[in-house]
C-alpha cells in the first residue's frame, strides 16, 4: 500500500487516477476501474464530478519522489503484486546476483594479495 495516494498518467487509461488509487489501496487497477464504471452507470454525474476533482487534485506520479518499492505476492486474485510464480523467478534471480557477489568477495579474501596487504597494515 502507497503512502502517498497519487496519479499515475504513464500507466493509466486516461489521466492515471484509477491506477493512482488501485497502488494506494493495494489492489489491482481493474478492481478500482470496475468501481467507475458501475459509478458511471448508476451515478454519472457524482462519478465524473469525483472523477475530474481528482485529476485536477492529485500530484502526478513523476512529480513525486521516491523508488519503486519491491513487489509483493498475491495472496488473492484482485490484490496488487506479483504471482507465486514470478515472485520465484525474482528471488531465484536476486539469490543467483548474490551468489555472483559472494563469489568475488571470497577470490578476493582467499587471495594472497589480500594476505599481504592485511599483513602489511598490522606491521
Amino acid at each position: 500500500m502507497s503512502q502517498r495516494m497519487y496519479r499515475d498518467p504513464s500507466r493509466g487509461a486516461l489521466a492515471g487516477v484509477c491506477t493512482g488509487l488501485a497502488d494506494y489501496f493495494g489492489v489491482e487497477v481493474w478492481v478500482i476501474r470496475l468501481g467507475v464504471a458501475t459509478g458511471l452507470i448508476f451515478a454519472t454525474l457524482l462519478t465524473v464530478l469525483l472523477y475530474l476533482i481528482a485529476w485536477g487534485m492529485l500530484p502526478k506520479r513523476d512529480e513525486l519522489a521516491g523508488a519503486e518499492p519491491l513487489p509483493t505476492m498475491k495472496q488473492h486474485g484482485w490484490q496488487k503484486g506479483v504471482s507465486p510464480a514470478q515472485a520465484l523467478t525474482l528471488a531465484s534471480e536476486r539469490l543467483a546476483e548474490l551468489e555472483l557477489r559472494v563469489q568475488r568477495i571470497e577470490r578476493c579474501v582467499t587471495s594472497k594479495a589480500y594476505r599481504i596487504r592485511r599483513d602489511l597494515k598490522g606491521l
